[in-house]
C-alpha cells in the first residue's frame, strides 16, 4: 500500500513551486522506475530532493506532486486500483490497514475505517460531498456510482487536519478525478467487460470511456467520461422478521447463561398439539425465506475542463451526472408468530440448552379435524424507480509570489424514488374469500435455524393447489402501492488561503471559510387501481378523498393466487426451501391493469423535511524544522438544523362484522391522524488537530496525531416520521389467532440526536527497508460520545389522541423501535501492515487491525435503555494480497476478513454479524503496449452474511443472505 521513500528539501522552496507531491502507492517491481523519474522531474524543476510517499509505478509522465506534512494518511492511484481485482473504488480501499466495505450485490458500496460505522466515514469527490443516495437519503457515499477509471488518485485521512471538513469520526477519504491538464493530449481509457454471476446465469455487459485533450501550449484541456452498465443481482435470504425474537412465559428473561435481558417482546407460554408447554423460551417471530432480483441499468458522465490563462491564473469545471434505474421483485415465504396454535403445532425443537426454539412443524389436521391453517404466508413486491446525481463546481486558483487562493462554488443534487411500487400478500388458506369449507394449499409447513442455515419445509403439493384453486386466500390488508420519494441537494461556497512564510519552523498559514446549505424533502405517495367508473372528482370532494378502499384489493380485483403464482427456481446459497411459490408479476401487473385505472396521490400529510445551514473556519499553520514537520490547526463549525415531520397515528378499531363475518371497512375499521412536529437545533463545535512526523532516519518514520473530530447524525435517523399504531380490544378479540395484543406500538426517529463527538489519537511507526518493500505499526485510541444506536424499547409518550377514541395524557408504546445516543465509547487498537516486492516479479501485502471496545450506555432525552458498543465496530480485520507482475502477465490473489461485528440493540440484546471473509482473483495479459485481456472472480469462496442475535450462542440466528459469486472478463485500452 505505502512504498515510501524519505529525502530532505528546503520547505519554502517546495511551497512556492509549482510541483505538487501527490500521496500515491506504489505496488510491484516498477518501484525503483517510478522513483528515480521522480527525481528526474525534480531536478528539472531546479529543486533538491523531495519526500516522495508511495510513488505509484506508472507516473513517469504526469508527476502530481504534493508535501505531506504529517498526517496519517493512506492512498492509492487508479493505476494501482486496476491492478486489484477490484470493480470500483471501495474495493480497492478495503486493502488499506482499518478500512473494510459494506457490498450492495457483491459490489463495494460504502466504507467503514476502523471498525466504525460506514456512516461515520466522511467521503468527499475533489473536496466536496456528493448526493448520491435518493431514495433513502445519507451522508454516506454510494461507491457504485463511480468507475474506477473516473478517479485519478484516493486519500485515506484517519488522522484529520483543520483544512480538511469535518464529518469523519471513522475518517475522510478524498477522491480526486482525472484532471485534463495532468494527462497526455489524446490520452484515455477504454474499457469493456462482460460479467456473470453464478445466482443469476446471466452474461451482462459495462462499458466505460475516458478521453483527454489539450492545446500545443498545455493551458487548457478538456476530459469527457461515460460509463455504462447492465448488472442483475440476486440476493438470496432466510431468516427472522424484524430481528425480534420473543420469550414466553412470565418470567424474567434471561440469556442461556442465565444473566438478565431486557426483552419487550414476551409471549404467553407455548402449547403444541401433543399437550407439551414451552416456558422461558426464546423463539423468533417470524421465519422467512426470499429471494431479491434486481436489474440494473447505470448510466455515469464526467466533464471536466481546465483553463490557465496566465502562469499564475487557473479556472477550472466539474461535473459529474450520474442515473440508475431499477427493477427489483422479491418474493417472500413466512411462517408467522399467528401460527403458535395447539390446533395445528405438532412440534418443537430446542437447542442444547433446552431455551432456544431451533425448529417448529405444523399440521393442519394436527388436532383431527382440518383447520385454517394460513400459512405459508406468501408475499412479494415489485418496484420500478430510476434516481439521479448531479454535481458541478466552478473553481478559480490564483498563485501569488507569497500566496495561493483557491475559490469553489458548487452544487450537488440527488432526486429519485419508485415509478411504480407493488405489495401483495395471499394466504394457503381460502381464508377471506368466503368459502363454504376451509381449504388449505399447504397441509403442513415447518422450519429450522439449525447449523446456520434457515430451512423451510412445505408441503410439495402447495404450488399445483394454488394454480388450481385450492386455497390461496388474497391478502388485501397487506397489499398496496405505496412508495417513497426523495430530492436532497447542497450548495456549497468555499475560500481557502495559503500564506507561503518563513518565520522560523513555520512554513505555511492556511486559512480558509466555507459555507453549506443542504435541503431534504422526503415525501409519501399511494397510487390507487380504481373502477374505470369511480367518479375521481367526487371521490376527491368527499370528506374521506379517495382511501384504499376505493382500490381494487378492496373490492374483490386483486387477482386470485391461481391465475398469477408460479415457481422460483434455483434456490441455492443463504437458505433452503423445497418450493418457492412466487407472484408473477408482469401477470399480474396486467391483470390489474386490464380493468382498473391508476390514480396517484402525494400524501401531503406524510412528509418529513430537513434543512440545515452549515459555517465552517480554519486556520492551521505547516511547521517543519530539522528531520520534524507537522501541522496544527483548529476548525470552528456551526449547524443550524430544521427538522419537521408529519407523524401518523393508526387507530385499529375493528376488523371483522361479528354478525356477517365481513372484514369492516371505512372508519369504522382504522382512523389516521397527523401531528406535525417542528424543531430547531444549534451546535456549535471547536475542533482542533495536531499532526507531527519526525523521519528518525532516512528508512524510519515516526507519526503522531490527537485531534477531536465530529460527524452528524444520519437524515432518516433525524427525520423519520414517527408511526404510532393503537390497536383496540375489538380489534385484537378478531385478530385473536394472530396473537395482536391491544395497546400502542411504533417507531420513529430521534429529533434530540446529538453529532457524534470523538476525541482520537494516533501514533505510528514506518520503516521501508528496500526498494518496493516496507513495514508499519500504528496505535489508535478513540473516546466517542453521542454515537447513534438503533434500539427496539418500551417507549413512555405524552400523548393528545383522539378523545373519542382514546384518553389523552401518558401512554406507553412497546414496542418502539427508534434510535439514540450512546455516551464514553472506547474504541482503541493496533494496526500492522507488510508489503514486500521481490526481485523476480512476486510480492505480497498484508495488513491487520485489532480494535477493542467497550459498552457504553444508551439514552433517550436522558433516559437509560441499556448497553451498546459502538455499532460497526468488529474486533479484527486484515487483508492480504500475493501478485506477480511481468511485462505480459499479471494477477493477484487477495483475501480479507472482518470479525464479528456489532450491529444494533434489539429484544434486548446485541445484533452481532458473524466474521466475513472473501478471495477474490485477478489476472491479464499484455497483448501490445497499452492492450490487454483481463478475467476477475469476485467471491470465489461463495462466502454468505450471517447476523445472530446476542453473542452467548449461536442458536438465536437472524439472517443468512448469499449474493452469488461473479466473474469478469474484457480488455482494456489505455492511450
Amino acid at each position: 500500500m505505502l512504498s515510501t521513500r524519505h529525502f530532505s528539501l528546503p520547505f519554502s522552496k517546495l511551497c512556492k513551486s509549482s510541483l505538487y507531491l501527490s500521496v500515491l502507492s506504489a505496488l510491484g517491481s516498477g518501484y525503483a522506475y517510478a522513483e528515480q523519474e521522480a527525481l528526474n522531474a525534480i531536478n528539472k524543476k531546479d529543486m533538491e530532493v523531495i519526500e516522495v510517499r508511495g510513488i505509484r509505478s506508472s507516473m513517469a509522465e504526469n508527476l502530481d506532486v504534493k508535501r505531506m506534512s504529517g498526517s496519517v494518511v493512506d492512498a492509492i492511484t487508479a493505476e494501482d486500483i486496476g491492478k486489484f481485482p477490484d470493480k470500483n473504488v471501495a474495493d480497492s480501499l478495503q486493502r488499506v490497514p482499518g478500512v473494510v466495505i459494506e457490498r450492495d450485490g457483491g459490489e463495494g458500496a460504502s466504507v467503514s475505517i476502523r471498525g466504525l460505522s460506514s456512516e461515520l466515514t466522511f467521503t468527499q469527490l475533489n473536496g466536496n460531498f456528493i448526493a448520491s443516495s435518493p431514495g433513502e437519503p445519507s451522508r454516506s457515499f454510494d461507491y457504485t456510482l463511480l468507475p474506477s477509471s473516473m478517479i485519478e488518485s484516493v486519500e485515506v485521512f484517519k488522522s484529520p487536519e483543520a483544512r480538511l471538513d469535518e464529518g469523519g469520526v471513522g475518517g475522510t477519504v478524498l477522491m480526486h478525478s482525472r484532471k485534463p491538464l495532468s494527462m497526455e493530449a489524446n490520452s484515455g481509457v477504454f474499457n469493456v467487460e462482460s460479467t456473470y454471476a453464478d445466482v443469476t446465469k446471466e452474461y451482462e455487459p459495462q462499458f466505460t470511456g475516458l478521453y483527454s485533450w489539450k492545446n500545443d501550449d498545455e493551458n487548457f484541456g478538456i476530459l469527457v467520461g461515460y460509463t455504462y452498465q447492465e448488472r442483475t443481482n440476486r440476493t438470496i435470504s432466510g431468516g427472522t422478521d424484524a430481528n425480534v425474537w420473543r420469550y414466553t412465559g412470565g418470567g424474567q428473561p434471561t440469556d442461556v447463561t442465565g444473566n438478565s435481558v431486557d426483552n419487550n417482546n414476551g409471549w404467553d407460554t407455548i402449547n403444541d398439539s401433543n399437550g407439551n408447554s414451552y416456558d422461558g423460551v426464546w423463539f423468533p417471530q417470524v421465519v422467512r425465506g426470499s429471494v431479491l432480483n434486481e436489474k440494473r441499468e447505470r448510466e455515469g458522465i464526467q466533464f471536466s475542463t481546465q483553463w490557465r490563462p496566465t502562469n499564475r491564473l487557473e479556472l477550472g469545471f466539474n461535473y459529474f451526472g450520474f442515473t440508475l434505474g431499477q427493477d427489483r421483485t422479491e418474493s417472500v415465504i413466512d411462517i408467522p408468530e399467528w401460527s403458535l396454535n395447539p390446533d395445528f403445532l405438532t412440534a418443537v425443537k430446542l437447542d442444547e440448552t433446552g431455551t432456544i426454539a431451533t425448529g417448529m412443524q405444523y399440521d393442519a389436521m394436527a388436532s383431527g379435524v382440518e383447520n385454517d391453517m394460513q400459512f405459508p404466508w406468501m408475499r412479494g413486491s415489485y418496484v420500478r424507480e430510476e434516481s439521479t446525481s448531479d454535481t458541478f463546481d466552478f473553481n478559480l486558483t490564483y498563485e501569488g509570489d507569497n500566496f495561493k487562493a483557491r475559490f469553489v462554488i458548487g452544487n450537488t443534487q440527488s432526486e429519485g424514488g419508485p415509478e411504480e411500487s407493488w405489495e401483495a400478500a395471499y394466504k394457503s388458506s381460502n381464508a377471506g374469500e368466503n368459502a363454504a369449507t376451509i381449504q388449505n394449499a399447504a397441509q403442513t409447513a415447518g422450519w429450522s435455524l439449525e447449523q446456520d442455515n434457515v430451512s423451510l419445509n412445505i408441503d410439495p403439493n402447495t404450488l399445483v393447489n394454488l394454480q388450481n384453486g385450492i386455497g390461496g386466500g388474497r391478502d388485501a390488508g397487506s397489499s398496496n402501492s405505496s412508495f417513497v420519494r426523495s430530492e436532497l441537494e447542497e450548495d456549497y461556497y468555499q475560500a481557502d488561503v495559503d500564506f507561503y512564510v518563513d518565520w522560523g519552523f513555520l512554513k505555511t498559514i492556511r486559512t480558509g471559510a466555507k459555507y453549506r446549505h443542504a435541503t431534504l424533502h422526503r415525501e409519501t405517495g399511494n397510487t390507487f387501481f380504481l373502477d374505470p367508473n369511480f367518479d375521481i372528482a367526487a371521490g376527491e370532494a368527499s370528506e374521506q378523498g379517495i382511501t384504499q378502499f376505493d382500490s381494487y384489493q378492496w373490492n374483490g380485483g386483486m387477482p386470485l393466487a391461481q391465475d398469477v403464482f408460479t415457481n422460483q427456481t434455483n434456490i441455492i446459497g443463504g437458505f433452503s426451501i423445497n418450493q418457492m411459490p412466487s407472484v408473477d408479476w408482469d401477470k399480474y401487473r396486467d391483470l390489474v391493469t386490464a380493468s382498473y385505472n391508476p390514480y396517484t396521490r402525494i400524501e401531503d400529510n406524510f412528509v418529513y423535511d430537513i434543512e440545515e445551514k452549515i459555517s465552517a473556519f480554519y486556520i492551521q499553520g505547516d511547521f517543519e524544522f530539522s528531520v520534524v514537520r507537522g501541522n496544527l490547526g483548529v476548525r470552528v463549525v456551526q449547524t443550524k438544523t430544521f427538522t419537521s415531520s408529519t407523524d401518523l397515528y393508526t387507530y385499529q378499531l375493528d376488523h371483522t362484522n361479528n354478525e356477517t363475518g365481513e372484514p369492516v371497512t371505512g372508519d369504522a375499521r382504522f382512523v389516521e391522524d397527523y401531528q406535525l412536529v417542528t424543531q430547531q437545533n444549534k451546535d456549535t463545535q471547536i475542533l482542533p488537530s495536531f499532526n507531527i512526523a519526525w523521519d528518525a532516519t532516512d528508512d524510519l518514520v515516526v507519526r503522531g496525531a490527537i485531534a477531536k473530530v465530529m460527524s452528524r447524525p444520519d437524515y432518516s435517523d433525524l427525520g423519520a416520521q414517527q408511526r404510532i399504531t393503537f390497536v383496540s380490544d375489538e380489534w385484537a378479540d378478531d385478530r385473536a389467532a394472530f396473537n395482536e395484543l391491544p395497546g400502542f406500538s411504533g417507531s420513529g426517529g430521534n429529533k434530540n440526536l446529538k453529532p457524534f463527538e470523538s476525541v482520537q489519537s494516533d501514533l505510528s511507526i514506518e520503516y521501508y527497508y528496500s526498494e518496493g518493500s516496507a513495514a508499519g505499526l500504528a496505535l489508535f485510541y478513540k473516546k466517542v460520545d453521542n454515537f447513534v444506536v438503533p434500539l427496539v424499547i418500551d417507549a413512555q409518550q405524552s400523548f393528545a389522541g383522539k378523545t373519542n377514541i382514546v384518553d389523552s395524557g401518558t401512554i406507553t408504546i412497546a414496542p418502539y423501535s427508534t434510535v439514540g445516543n450512546g455516551t464514553d465509547a472506547v474504541s482503541k487498537g493496533a494496526e500492522v501492515f507488510i508489503q514486500h516486492a521481490f526481485d523476480n516479479g512476486f510480492g505480497f501485502y498484508a495488513n491487520y487491525t485489532y480494535n477493542k471496545t467497550n459498552k457504553a450506555d444508551v439514552t433517550i432525552n436522558g433516559e437509560a435503555f441499556g448497553q451498546s458498543p459502538l455499532i460497526g465496530s468488529a474486533k479484527y480485520q486484515y487483508n492480504t494480497s500475493f501478485y506477480y507482475e511481468a511485462d505480459y502477465f499479471n494477477v493477484r490473489a487477495s483475501y480479507n476478513k472482518r470479525g464479528e461485528t456489532v450491529l444494533g440493540l434489539n429484544s434486548g440484546l446485541n445484533v452481532y454479524q458473524d466474521p466475513y471473509e472473501q478471495l477474490d482473483v485477478n489476472a491479464s495479459v499484455n497483448l501490445y503496449d497499452g492492450l490487454s485481456l483481463t478475467a476477475a472472480v469476485i467471491n470465489l469462496t461463495k462466502s454468505e452474511s450471517v447476523t445472530r442475535l446476542g453473542n452467548d450462542t449461536d442458536a438465536r440466528l437472524l439472517n443468512t443472505s448469499y449474493s452469488g459469486r461473479r466473474y469478469y472478463a474484457g480488455f482494456n485500452y489505455s492511450f
